[in-house]
């Protein structure tokens, strides 16, 4: 698959009175178009920082930030950058600027210019694919948590972005909010192609990703697939962060002497070893 953004030796510094802090150093990584990652680490690890490297909200102290093809160093190219790459962030309230949630997602078409039978047409298409079209004509401030945040994930569609980088943008929702994010979240890259690279600290949001990277002090400290990343429950433990539950019972249950495969990550998984287990012991 192509890259779509490539971090490429980066460091990244913060001015302070008492000097420069570094939050990350000779970082790289790379996401390719179509995919759908979750990156994961404890405060103060760099993924939020990395979040806003990855549009150009953030400029590289040093190294490069590429995205198709354009470098995030150059001014030139900053709007189009950010009309391939798409911002959610955490509090939908901060992305919420108008009185109708149609005039809200049309916002930032209108700021570009864009035509209005073809912003008609966009703002539609967003509104359905975050199943929020039958509320077109109702007040944002008048939704649930994950409703507003459904809002503003279909004005980052309505632009047409390539890519949309959500950072924590389920924390402040209850678990039915979350739930529905997440599903949007998955159609958008399986149904219209759009790479996702979601920032968040739950585990099992992080276990429906394709990919999971784990930063640690600004590194990468992990990078695979959800099951062999997780499967490192230790090595995970010891930088603050916990696995999904499944994985966390058959890490506890291999420590008491059943031989279950470390990497189950999802219920209906440890379900069927567990049943295995058990018609293996009759």
């Amino acid at each position: 698959m192509d890259k779509i953004i490539s971090a490429q030796n980066v460091t990244f510094e913060y001015e302070t009175e008492e000097g420069n802090i570094a939050v990350m150093e000779d970082f790289s990584v790379d996401f390719e178009k179509g995919s759908f990652t979750a990156v994961l680490g404890h405060n103060g690890s760099g993924k939020s920082t990395l979040a806003k490297l990855l549009n150009g909200l953030n400029k590289p102290t040093k190294g490069n930030v590429i995205v198709s093809g354009m470098n995030t160093n150059d001014e030139v190219h900053a709007i189009d950058i950010k009309r391939i790459v798409g911002m959610v962030f955490q509090n939908p309230d901060n992305q919420l600027v108008s009185t109708i949630v149609d005039e809200d997602v049309a916002f930032g078409l209108e700021n570009l210019g864009v035509e209005p039978n073809e912003m008609r047409r966009r703002v539609d298409e967003a509104l359905k694919a975050v199943e929020m079209y039958e509320y077109k004509d109702s007040s944002p401030h008048k939704l649930s948590g994950g409703q507003k945040q459904r809002v503003a994930i279909a004005g980052i569609i309505a632009m047409e972005p390539e890519c949309i980088v959500l950072d924590e943008p389920t924390a402040m929702l209850d678990p039915r909010g979350r739930q529905e994010v997440m599903e949007t979240i998955i159609k958008l890259c399986k149904e219209k192609n759009i790479t996702i690279i979601l920032i968040t600290h739950y585990m099992n949001e992080a276990a429906m990703a394709d990919r999971v990277v784990v930063m640690d002090k600004g590194k990468i400290l992990l990078d695979g697939i959800p099951s062999k990343v997780f499967s490192q429950v230790e090595l995970l433990k010891s930088v603050g962060l916990d696995v999904p539950q499944p994985t966390e019972l058959v890490f506890e249950l291999k420590k008491a002497g059943i031989d279950l495969d470390s990497s189950i990550i999802t219920v209906d998984e440890c379900v069927e070893a567990l049943t295995g287990a058990l018609q293996e012991e009759k």
